[in-house]
């Protein structure tokens, strides 16, 4: 039975299916499924690399005996699929019973025979994924070089698209703990960690002052603050209302004295005991900060049955100023550690989202790339990236997400997966953007939107198809009348409703020049509030036109640089130059 072969038709439903999994399980099984079937093969295994122990570990396998091979791992080295791992070459095998390099344990282990098989690595922007294999030929025919260069394009799709949804399940993954912490951060607003020091606070005064009551009551010390409390002795009592009014409505008087003593035969005294708060005498100080009131230490009652002398006043007085100093210091111990924290992960976050934006061949074909991103702030909202649809064909696109910060990042992941699936299954440009408006618009629930350039360039043909998404205008330089042109097209922001997006196709002559761009670059401001221009960025690129990408790209940022000279950045900025050959 021969091996299927790659229509243009099959390499687009393949795409398609690899591309509508949002499930990483279902993604794989489906590669699994392909592979079968695309290969004529009775069966099929994905095998992921455990970078930290240095192995493989057979994640999914399809026609195999999955129950079996699950979880089984191989070294580096040992075996087809470890030698793959170990070389990173394609290999083929079509005598494995007599093939010393057979891993044939894993065959004993799940009872299975392997007569031939092919194993090549996946390998995404650089890093190994794993290998990918096919296994037993159905009409027992031998494996050949097609087959490899077939295999070698599934495994290049699969670990492409199994490091995208990684990246962005962790970067999803990470972006729900930082928004847990900070809504528990904001609801708890330290209470957890003060427990402690309210639990040790009461405990050591209730035992240096020998008190059967002891109640420390912090009231609001910031904005955004909670009462905090803690008692030992006193019913639930001490907090109602009116017992608060009773303790409290004179304090104005006595406050800056710095304590007051209720005896049990006063009026206070009488309505307080026969709520059950004292028997004998009661004493409460300020708790005190910069003159502002932060709460107060009630006590009563003490073991003795004795009055509180100047003995007892003197070191109470002592330790609710220790209080008060310790708990204030714990706030802002608590509120420096909870800055750092999001400090730190926003470190993480901004590495995470760096990583995530797609390595950009300096060659592709005829064409020739460069790249640059820079956030105005720890993390942000551009995006750049590239979708092959073949030898001869790929889309590149340029993104600006509304917004700065954590909320456009998230924002720019979700957007920039759901471009890059609508860009991979289809040929239009105007198609492909108004499918992804769709979806941001059910799915993101974020209020945000994102401008787009897409173009998708027929190196065959020499056209350039583009579709804009409420982008700015993009730069095309005409080497054979040594001019620049303006890229642009109708339609909105996606994100904010529904719209229709024109698309245009432009021939090319080799020798142009296309720079996509974000606003950053033309809107970068100096100190004196002038803007780069899109004038300036033409004069800049008119100077080396004859010059590679990657000097444009140096030529362009210099520029912008100096102009911008000591001012803060108030936007992010992307750079995609290609070189039409």
């Amino acid at each position: 039975m021969p091996t299927k072969l790659l229509t243009l038709s099959l390499i687009s439903d393949i795409t398609s299916r690899i591309n509508s999994h949002e499930d990483l399980d279902t993604l794989l099984s489906e590669i699994m499924g392909i592979t079968r079937d695309v290969l004529q093969t009775e069966g099929s295994s994905l095998l992921l690399y455990d970078k930290e122990n240095d192995q493989l570990v057979f994640n999914t396998t399809s026609g195999l005996k999955e129950e079996s091979l699950a979880h089984l791992t191989v070294p580096r080295g040992k075996g087809i699929a470890g030698m793959v791992l170990e070389t990173l070459k394609p290999e083929i095998v079509n005598d494995a019973a007599n093939d010393p390099r057979i891993f044939k344990a894993i065959d004993q282990k799940v009872g299975y025979v392997t007569r031939n098989l092919l194993c090549v690595p996946m390998i995404a922007q650089g890093e190994v994924q794993g290998v990918l294999e096919a296994v037993n030929s159905l009409d027992n025919r031998d494996f050949n070089h097609t087959d490899i260069k077939i295999l070698k394009y599934l495994s290049n799709l699969a670990a492409i698209a199994v490091k995208n949804r990684l990246l962005i399940d962790n970067l999803n993954l990470r972006a729900n703990e930082l928004n847990c912490l900070f809504q528990i951060s904001q609801a708890l607003a330290n209470i957890q960690s003060s427990d402690e020091f309210m639990d040790l606070a009461v405990k050591t005064i209730s035992e240096v002052l020998q008190v059967d009551r002891v109640c420390l009551n912090f009231e609001k010390i910031e904005k955004k603050g909670l009462p905090r409390s803690k008692s030992k002795g006193f019913s639930d009592q001490i907090h109602d209302e009116d017992v608060e009014v009773l303790l409290y409505a004179d304090k104005a008087d006595w406050m800056f004295k710095g304590f007051k003593i209720i005896s049990a035969n006063s009026p206070q005294g009488i309505q307080l005991t026969h709520k059950g708060l004292f028997q004998h005498s009661l004493i409460i100080f300020p708790i005190l900060k910069n003159k502002e009131w932060l709460g107060s230490l009630v006590v009563s009652d003490k073991t003795s049955r004795t009055r509180f002398d100047e003995m007892d006043i003197r070191i109470l007085r002592t330790l609710t100023n220790q209080v008060g100093e310790a708990y204030t210091a714990l706030q802002v111990k608590i509120q420096s550690e909870r800055l750092k924290n999001i400090d730190r992960d926003m470190q993480v976050a901004a590495m995470i989202q760096k990583h995530s934006l797609p390595i950009i061949p300096k060659q592709y074909s005829l064409l020739e790339f460069d790249t640059y991103y820079q956030a105005s702030r720890e993390i942000g909202g551009d995006f750049y990236d590239m979708v092959v649809h073949g030898k001869d064909e790929v889309s590149v696109i340029i993104a600006d997400v509304s917004g700065k910060g954590t909320p456009a990042a998230l924002f720019m992941e979700f957007s920039k997966t759901v471009l890059q699936q609508e860009v991979s299954k289809t040929t239009s440009t105007s198609e492909a953007l108004f499918n992804a408006n769709k979806i941001l618009q059910d799915k993101s629930g974020f209020l945000m939107f994102v401008t787009a350039m897409l173009v998708r360039i027929n190196m065959t043909k020499k056209e350039l198809t583009y579709s804009s998404a409420g982008h700015n205008m993009q730069i095309i330089y005409r080497k054979k009348h040594h001019k620049i042109q303006h890229l642009s097209g109708k339609g909105q922001p996606m994100g904010i409703g529904n719209c229709e997006f024109s698309e245009h196709t432009v021939s090319y002559l080799p020798g142009d020049l296309l720079v996509l761009y974000t606003d950053g670059v033309t809107e970068a401001m100096n100190m004196k509030e002038e803007l780069f221009s899109e004038e300036r960025l033409e004069s800049v690129i008119l100077s080396h036109i004859n010059d590679p990408p990657e000097v444009v790209r140096q030529a362009i940022l210099q520029k912008v640089s100096e102009f911008v000279g000591e001012a803060e950045p108030h936007d992010d900025l992307s750079l995609f130059i290609i070189r039409l050959n």
